[in-house]
């Protein structure tokens, strides 16, 4: 057996980006050997890796994702529906950065692309 490891053990919650972190959006796409997501804007490249982290954006961000069509090879559709299912699930529920709780975002994932419950 392997002696207990010294590294922490708690992977940290990624911040929230400022509202307008997109201001020179130029398209996102699904990279197909990841499976992630990546934004690409004029001087940068945001990659999300889950469909969560789309939540650490603002809801202008979030928007102009709902707004931009992701470019992908039709043969990777599944990864590309669940990254735009899950920015209409943020829009619908207003869990862009800044208006969510803890559970909300714990909650968030079985939701994706399943109709949401009645409350």
């Amino acid at each position: 057996m392997w002696p207990p490891t010294k590294q922490a053990k708690i992977v940290p919650l990624l911040k929230d980006l400022p509202d307008n972190s997109l201001h020179q959006f130029e398209f996102w796409m699904c990279d197909p050997v990841s499976d992630q997501a990546v934004i690409v804007c004029d001087n940068e490249e945001f990659r999300v890796a889950d469909v969560r982290d789309l939540m650490r954006f603002g809801e202008a961000n979030i928007h102009l994702l709902g707004r931009s069509q992701i470019q992908s090879d039709p043969q990777y559709e599944v990864c590309t529906k669940s990254y735009t299912a899950g920015v209409a699930q943020i829009i619908l529920l207003k869990m862009w950065s800044g208006r969510r709780g803890w559970v909300e975002t714990q909650l968030f994932g079985p939701y994706i692309g399943n109709k949401i419950p009645d409350a």
